[in-house]
């Protein structure tokens, strides 16, 4: 009973000390060491070869199948060096990318030259502040890969207000955390009920399996906007 008290009190710890740079300097690390380019050609490949698109975490296929009037615009939130943002721009008049780290942007850019893919537009900056900054005024998709589930609760929050006031029949596809309890040992892992109560509105689907840590949280929900 000791240890799991400790254990608590270390994951309480470890999330309110986290700063809102955190996940970001970490990722901008990455992207601006001399190898980066080429790991994340290789990262753009696996994920195409594997069907990361469809992965049981993702089932984007599914979602877009089953809303086909919902094609004006993605917005790719965290996209990194844009592999999934460059898989949307194939199916959406226009996809929306946003990250804060210029150089993943750069390898973005890199990846997904613009006489290919004329119709994506990557936006440097935080999601919860560049968000407030879109005009909805019809369907979008909101998707993310494992994004907020790396940022506190106070950005999740904020991120989640600006598609309170997204269009009707728009929908989300995030590939985070979610689990019966909250906590924090690898990523935030948030209840459904805590997703639900921050985006209302929203009818979601938790249909994400279960993943091998944290134990017993599960990765992936889709969402429509119902009101």
């Amino acid at each position: 009973m000791k240890d799991n008290y400790i254990t608590k009190l270390v994951k309480k710890a470890s999330a309110w000390l986290q700063d809102k740079k955190e996940s970001y300097r970490k990722h901008d690390l990455q992207y601006r060491d001399k190898h980066a380019l080429e790991l994340q050609k290789e990262n753009l490949k696996k994920n195409i070869n594997q069907d990361l698109f469809n992965d049981p975490s993702n089932k984007l296929g599914l979602l877009l199948g089953k809303h086909p009037n919902v094609r004006s615009c993605a917005v790719d939130i965290g996209c990194g060096p844009g592999w999934l943002s460059g898989i949307l721009s194939k199916k959406f008049i226009k996809v929306i990318g946003i990250d804060p780290s210029a150089a993943g942007l750069e390898i973005a850019k890199e990846l997904h030259p613009q006489n290919e893919f004329p119709n994506t537009e990557w936006r440097q900056g935080f999601a919860e502040e560049i968000m407030p900054t879109l005009n909805l005024t019809e369907p979008y998709l909101f998707v993310t890969g494992c994004v907020l589930s790396h940022l506190r609760d106070k950005e999740v929050i904020k991120i989640c207000a600006v598609l309170k006031s997204a269009p009707k029949e728009s929908i989300l596809s995030f590939n985070e955390c979610w689990g019966d309890e909250w906590h924090q040992i690898r990523w935030h892992v948030r209840t459904k009920q805590w997703w639900n109560e921050q985006l209302p509105g929203w009818e979601l689907d938790f249909h994400g399996p279960e993943v091998e840590r944290p134990q017993g949280a599960h990765m992936g929900f889709h969402g429509v906007k119902v009101k």
